[in-house]
């Protein structure tokens, strides 16, 4: 098997083989052909992870022990936590959503935060023990899945929405929630993954040095500078764990990467059928989503069912329209819009569509950023839910359609994830000197 230096890479979203320079702090190099960033310049990215690290778990814990916050109304009082709102939604019998919310806000971040600390504590030894691939590799899942940014815009919607019927008192847990938001983001730009898989064991020791020259075939390496040809192209394959680039014998079945053990794959297998299928499960549910009520409000001299739209016009008659028109672009528009974008995706790669292919990938990425914030509502009710338990005053329970929102939220970023991206680069009539 050849393996490349750390300077030649295959771009994860084009596959575009290309050097990467010597970059000094603050720089980053991009693809050449998608405008992907490849690589950054970093100061002391492993310490100052490690520092904002240890900062993010002291507030983790504060903010999953003290109340988010509380409410009043005559004479009567209530409060929660993050856990408080999980536990009502599991009362209520939103035992998924529960779980769903429960691993976003709590289970996601703590993996993310432990595992970043255990590797930054692991690569202090040389050479580092292999077994750090897998955790930095869960940890990078569990990034994606945390949410506790979207979380916090949540709890402030919901503040709006109560405000009306009581009187809210912030928690110590909600300053807590705005300050490990500022850290986990400080971890995640300040952290350089690269710098951690050139310390670690390789999985296969027997595997040839990185960079070895003469197992090349004649005429590859002067095809290195290939702006214009794509790695599976050449007859090589990018590891989507830890991004080393190695030559296969066998497109079929490439084996498994040298450095993480990681199964390779030329392309997704099943690609365009798995993302149809999470595509039109979400089509499916998000019908009901939008026509069932997610809340159920409960008063002395009224009961009322609200779906998503009618929160919307709650928050917007209530004076807060910037609100009202962050839940209609993350709750209506959002989960729509990511069905709809990525199914003409789909469509245009399976009719082999040529042109447009810079257009394309950067409406995935954008696809991408978004599809976790379709969980603003999800997290509305949570907390509004466990919130609003003032009897026989007032009350407030989970309606039907949180479940089917839920679910259309979780399988679109499922299909997102499941999309491979270099497919749009594969259309016949691909310009190969297509770079800016």
């Amino acid at each position: 098997m050849t393996l490349f230096p750390e300077h030649i890479a295959a771009c994860p979203d084009c596959d575009l083989m290309q050097r990467i320079p010597a970059l000094s702090s603050g720089e980053t190099a991009r693809c050449l052909r998608c405008g992907r960033s490849m690589a950054a310049g970093k100061t002391d990215p492993l310490n100052r992870t490690f520092a904002f690290a240890v900062a993010a778990a002291i507030v983790l814990i504060i903010a999953n022990v003290t109340p988010l916050m509380g409410l009043s109304a005559v004479g009567r009082h209530a409060s929660t936590t993050i856990l408080g709102g999980v536990l009502k939604m599991w009362q209520e019998g939103q035992g998924i959503t529960a779980a769903l919310v429960a691993f976003c806000t709590v289970v996601a971040p703590t993996i993310y935060i432990t595992f970043m600390l255990t590797i930054l504590i692991a690569l202090r030894k040389d050479p580092a023990p292999s077994w750090i691939g897998r955790l930095l590799r869960i940890s990078d899942v569990s990034r994606t899945w945390s949410m506790v940014e979207v979380m916090m815009l949540g709890i402030l919607v919901a503040l709006v929405k109560i405000a009306d019927l009581a009187t809210v008192i912030p928690g110590i847990g909600m300053f807590a929630v705005f300050a490990l938001i500022l850290l986990v983001a400080a971890m995640t730009v300040s952290f350089d993954p690269r710098e951690v898989w050139l310390r670690i064991r390789w999985a296969d020791e027997a595997a040839p040095p990185v960079g070895e020259e003469r197992s090349l075939r004649p005429g590859d390496d002067r095809a290195m500078p290939a702006e214009e040809r794509s790695a599976a192209r050449l007859g090589f394959v990018l590891c989507g764990a830890c991004g080393l680039l190695s030559k296969y014998a066998d497109p079929a079945e490439p084996g498994y990467c040298p450095r993480c053990g990681k199964a390779l794959e030329v392309r997704r297998r099943q690609t365009i059928q798995r993302t149809w299928a999470l595509l039109i499960a979400a089509a499916i549910c998000y019908i009901p989503a939008n026509l069932m009520p997610v809340m159920n409000t409960t008063m002395p001299a009224y009961a009322e069912k609200d779906t998503i739209m009618n929160g919307v016009i709650l928050l917007y008659t209530s004076g807060s329209w910037p609100l009202a028109l962050i839940v209609l672009i993350a709750s209506v528009i959002i989960p729509l819009a990511k069905i709809v974008t990525l199914a003409y995706l789909l469509v245009t790669i399976q009719f082999r569509q040529p042109e447009s292919q810079r257009e394309r990938i950067r409406i995935y990425r954008f696809v991408e950023i978004i599809g976790r914030w379709s969980m603003l509502d999800v997290f509305v009710v949570t907390f509004v839910v466990a919130l609003v338990q003032l009897q026989p005053l007032m009350s407030v329970e989970p309606g039907a359609g949180v479940i089917f929102f839920a679910a259309v939220v979780v399988l679109t970023m499922f299909a997102a994830e499941q999309f491979d991206p270099r497919l749009i680069w594969d259309s016949p009539g691909e310009k190969e000197n297509d770079h800016d």
